[in-house]
């Protein structure tokens, strides 16, 4: 089976689990939602070194530094909330700003009982951050052309969708999605 025809079953799978839950909704059929949103503002990612996370989204992305925070001793009260590690410490984070308007927090953690093992991309809570670019195939080529490893070849869905998948240096996964160009 090909890459293509994985992704779109994939896709027609999608389409059916998303119309059978818009059939037997998870919180209720009123027809207004619960919070009223605006868009997304920011995508948080925890990083192992995160000097070099912020020269990587500089460097591949654009993207600009907006704001550099060490925060010192977290509270006990804190960690709990936020289902952090006890002997864990939020060494640095940092807001970067995309060319789009879009924000990236990294974050950078220290401590004994850190997992610093990626869950499997098919684990409950792992994720991954798809970005838009105008030019799937030539940023598929950019990508490759600096080393970064692709996980798959440029995907074209039915609607004219294309997407792939690439790792950054600590092995978090970003999608580069748009939307065919006329004459591709």
């Amino acid at each position: 089976m090909t890459i293509n025809r994985i992704a779109s079953t994939l896709f027609a799978s999608t389409l059916l689990l998303g119309m059978a839950s818009a059939s037997a909704p998870a919180f209720s059929a009123s027809a207004s939602p619960v919070v009223s949103i605006s868009g997304v503002d920011h995508a948080g990612i925890n990083v192992p070194d995160i000097g070099k996370a912020i020269a990587f989204f500089q460097t591949t992305f654009g993207a600009q530094l907006e704001s550099d925070i060490t925060p010192g001793a977290i509270p006990d009260a804190w960690k709990a909330a936020f289902n952090w590690h006890q002997s864990s410490e939020l060494k640095r984070f940092v807001m970067m700003r995309l060319p789009d308007g879009t924000g990236v927090e990294l974050f950078q953690y220290s401590g004994e009982q850190i997992n610093h093992q990626h869950p499997h991309e098919d684990d409950a809570a792992a994720t991954h951050i798809a970005l838009r670019t105008p030019d799937v195939l030539s940023s598929y080529q950019a990508i490759k052309k600096a080393g970064l490893k692709t996980l798959n070849e440029p995907v074209t869905n039915a609607d004219g969708t294309q997407w792939f998948y690439f790792l950054t240096p600590w092995g978090s996964q970003i999608e580069l999605v748009g939307k065919v160009k006329k004459g591709n």
